[in-house]
């Protein structure tokens, strides 16, 4: 059982009270917005009625004049465009709605999905070879090309304009491409930083006409900008939050055909969608066909008009996606053995593990598994012949793109976030990179980084856990990453009953307070039953949700940590 360290966030009281007298709002959710720094009454008006007058100027955004002057240049020359996009869900849904705008605007387009086991991440000269030989003289890139400096000027050379979106990390040399979208250009002002690609998509789409009004655009895209925005852990704040809370407003009565299909596949009729649902549930299907095979299917989803085909791509992506679970569950296992074999690997601060039968498209998801289990940057490669391509996930505070940089010297490609990146390297070179990275990693992270932390928003007493509150708290949602759903703790509570669940994956509890019940589960704490016994007293630190049961609604406990209370009360 790994101990975490909890942490109690500070505030101050009295700023908390007028907050919640102020805004007519519970003082447990006044709270949780002052420790998320909305505390002025703009910024907490804006985050609560999360309205489109929240959304920027797309205008700010560096070079999207020019990307929008020579796409109405090819739309009135008849040129061919095409746009290119990753094979995540980020990257397909961009694809999907830039496709049928222009599509819209009766122009001439064509999409690109580089296949990531033959051609791998990102663009390459090959594939601008052969949109050239189809006819196109434009490509638009969406969700990558931000580091294609080298094959920007081949496509330069072989008659091609590239206008690059991406909303990915900027080397220190932008390609010189003919636009180069990106917020996180160091020469770009655009206030929001944080847009997923196909939030940078969408930007595209609102500055081609901004005529249009805003609540057009909402019902035509939100539900796929929702989807990308979602499934790429994006911020769920400020240009974002609008997005999501658009998008899930829009989720169950979506006009597209496509999406509608996964929808009922993969979620009950008369349940909510929501982040989690397109988090956990939704997304893994849209990336299964992207990691397995060729992602061109799922754009093929959501740009069908034809219901048959839809739900037959629909059915697809699930069986594909339970392949995708199999195989994850066995590169799992065999991660660990490697770990279990290589006992050098004991102080390494950053896990590298290279295999020779991996599947480079789930190296990813393994990794992120790794990192979980370790709490510790890991960087798993697919080892094939002479060269390995890896994926890496980080933990809060460590920058795994700038650790990367510190070691390209090494590296034959890299690209990617803080928290998350894709790279290849000489087989020959694991060994060497592994030493590089690791050598590296003391001076950025420290001991405290490497210990999984609780942060708790507030203490609460066990008679305010009630539906009411959970109502209340879900006025903060959509919840994701920079807007967590919030973790509250209550000590000295008493295990009531106890016991495992799904063959001892998950644990559930029964807690005892002040004569109040509550149901308790921690998914994926089954061995947590190990420690602890009927009649004991606990501290927990949990979310709050509202369990669902045959018609029954009750508030339910989601554990995050439990701990024996210094005091039995």
């Amino acid at each position: 059982m790994i101990q975490k360290k909890w942490i109690f966030k500070e505030f101050d009281r009295d700023a908390v009270l007028k907050i919640s007298k102020t805004h007519g709002i519970s003082p447990v959710i006044a709270i949780v917005l002052y420790n998320r720094g909305i505390r002025t009454e703009k910024e907490i008006n804006d985050f609560l009625s999360c309205d489109l007058d929240g959304m920027h100027d797309p205008f700010l955004m560096k070079d999207i004049d020019k990307a929008v002057e020579r796409i109405n240049k090819a739309k009135e020359n008849g040129e061919k465009i095409t746009i290119y996009g990753d094979y995540d869900v980020d990257g397909i849904t961009s694809i999907a709605i830039l496709y049928k705008h222009f599509k819209s605007l009766g122009i001439s387009v064509d999409y690109y999905v580089p296949d990531r086991i033959a051609e791998g991440y990102g663009v390459n000269k090959e594939a601008l070879d052969k949109i050239k030989e189809n006819g196109s003289t434009v490509v638009i890139t969406v969700d990558t090309g931000i580091t294609a400096v080298e094959e920007t000027e081949y496509a330069k050379s072989i008659g091609l304009d590239m206008i690059v979106t991406d909303h990915h990390e900027c080397k220190e040399q932008i390609p010189d491409s003919y636009a180069a979208v990106d917020p996180k250009r160091k020469d770009c002002n655009y206030p929001f930083k944080n847009l997923a690609g196909v939030g940078v998509a969408f930007k595209l789409i609102q500055a081609l006409d901004m005529s249009v009004p805003l609540e057009k655009l909402m019902e035509l895209y939100s539900d796929l900008v929702c989807l990308g925005t979602v499934a790429d852990i994006s911020p769920l704040v400020d240009e974002n939050r609008i997005l999501v809370t658009e998008g899930l407003n829009r989720f169950k009565t979506t006009k597209n055909i496509g999406l509608k299909a996964l929808i009922d596949v993969t979620t009950a009729n008369n349940s909510m969608v929501t982040t989690s649902t397109i988090g956990y549930t939704i997304a893994p299907r849209i990336n299964a066909s992207g990691r397995l095979g060729c992602a061109s299917r799922s754009v093929e989803l959501f740009l069908t008009d034809d219901l048959d085909k839809a739900a037959e791509l629909a059915e697809d992506l699930c069986k594909e996606n339970t392949i995708r679970q199999q195989t994850e569950q066995k590169m799992f296992a065999e991660a660990l053995e490697y770990i279990e074999s290589h006992p050098e690997m004991e102080n390494d601060k950053v896990l590298v593990i290279p295999h020779e039968n991996w599947h480079h498209g789930i190296v990813g998801i393994v990794s992120s598994k790794i990192t979980e289990k370790f709490y510790k940057p890991s960087i798993l490669f697919a080892i094939d012949g002479d060269e390995a391509k890896g994926s890496g996930r980080s933990v809060n505070g460590y920058n795994l793109f700038e650790a990367l940089e510190n070691c390209s010297d090494i590296l034959e490609k890299f690209g990617g976030h803080e928290l998350a990146a894709g790279l290849s390297v000489k087989s020959e070179n694991i060994d060497k990179f592994r030493q590089a990275i690791n050598a590296y990693t003391p001076e950025s992270l420290g001991e405290t980084k490497t210990t999984p932390t609780v942060s708790i928003d507030a203490a609460i007493k066990a008679t305010y856990i009630s539906n009411e509150a959970v109502e209340d708290i879900n006025r903060l949602q959509p919840f994701g990453v920079d807007n967590p759903a919030p973790v509250f703790a209550t000590k000295a509570i008493k295990i009531h009953r106890i016991s495992t669940m799904s063959d001892n994956k998950h644990l559930r509890m029964t807690l005892l307070k002040d004569g109040k019940y509550l149901d308790t589960v921690g998914f994926g704490m089954g061995e947590y039953y190990n420690y602890f016994k009927e009649g004991d007293f606990v501290d927990v630190a949990f979310g709050l949700s509202i369990n669902d049961y045959k018609g029954f609604h009750n508030v339910q406990l989601i554990l995050k940590d439990i701990k024996l209370s210094e005091v039995n009360n």
